[in-house]
């Protein structure tokens, strides 16, 4: 049994002041670190094997800090094809001010985000094929094994979603992964079966 473990970032200071990340990145906040120290702890019996991060630096800290606090002896293995959506000209800028500015864009992505083409960034579908296709190599290649993977928002919902089988038009039927959300998943070789997803039950009572 392959067990694949799948989770997002911690939060950072563009988290914080809600503005659009993507291809471009902000550090993590304290309370990101003190996230990704909480998850590495609820990893501690799952024997990670292997630890592969997006090479965003906000996901290689968060995957930095879950090496650390589990003494791992492996290093962490950059991953662009886990890289979050391209946002294209609005990275940088705050969400709610791109939503006056494109009222006529947001409407369709609040009620189909997967039909959208940001202007100069990417679609999700190619979002979701570059991820999706790459997790499935490393399944192959890590057969019997438990790999973790450090990824983003967007990515992140995306990936569960295809790996549960759905179409990315019906990704409203995975959760929303905040940050450090954890998921679990395990590959026999033919099916892949959740054990955990979005979860954050970690991060109760974090201050």
């Amino acid at each position: 049994m392959t067990k694949i473990i799948l989770t997002r970032h911690g939060e950072t200071l563009w988290n914080i002041e809600g503005r659009v990340q993507g291809m471009m990145d902000s550090p993590l906040t304290e309370r990101g670190l003190h996230q990704a120290r909480r998850l590495a702890l609820r990893l501690k019996q799952e024997g990670i094997q292997y630890l592969y991060a997006s090479d965003r630096p906000r996901a290689l800290a968060t995957a930095e800090e879950i090496k650390r606090e589990l003494e791992l002896k492996v290093p962490v293995l950059s991953a662009p094809q886990f890289r979050e959506l391209s946002f294209g000209e609005w990275e940088g800028k705050i969400w709610a001010e791109l939503r006056v500015n494109y009222a006529d864009i947001f409407a369709v992505w609040d009620k189909s985000p997967y039909l959208v083409q940001i202007p100069g960034g990417e679609r999700m579908e190619e979002v979701a094929e570059r991820a999706w296709e790459f997790l499935r190599e490393l399944m192959g290649k890590h057969e019997g094994e438990t790999i973790c993977v450090v990824t983003h928002g967007l990515t992140l919902k995306l990936v569960v979603t295809k790996a549960l089988g759905y179409d990315i038009s019906d990704w409203k039927r995975t959760p929303w992964q905040f940050n450090t959300a954890l998921n679990i998943l395990e590959f026999d070789g033919r099916n892949i079966v959740p054990e955990i997803l979005g979860d954050c039950s970690h991060l109760e009572d974090l201050e």
